[in-house]
């Protein structure tokens, strides 16, 4: 409850993130672009982001060089863009 309260000033990186994405995800867009969308997220967000991200009906594309999600996207089409040890992935749906 005093979470719901809380300023967006005074909330910690992840807490906005979070926030941020719970905003772009509720309000049903058609298309999502997501660059590095795991940064300061927990593992467990991490798998909460996935598993939006896998029912919403908009196209998602989603730049990353997280590992975990990388796996959890893995049936997705993907582009690697640059050198294989640097290639950022461009996951898409």
């Amino acid at each position: 409850r005093d979470a719901l309260r809380t300023p967006v000033g005074r909330m910690s990186q992840g807490q906005r993130r979070r926030l941020d994405l719970a905003l772009a995800l509720s309000g049903r867009p058609g298309t999502i672009l997501l660059d590095e969308p795991t940064n300061h997220l927990s593992a467990a967000l991490v798998d909460a982001l996935t598993d939006a991200l896998r029912v919403t009906g908009a196209a998602v594309v989603v730049a990353t060089h997280d590992r975990q999600l990388l796996r959890d996207l893995a049936d997705w089409p993907r582009l690697e863009i640059g050198k294989p040890r640097t290639a950022m992935a461009h996951v898409f749906r």
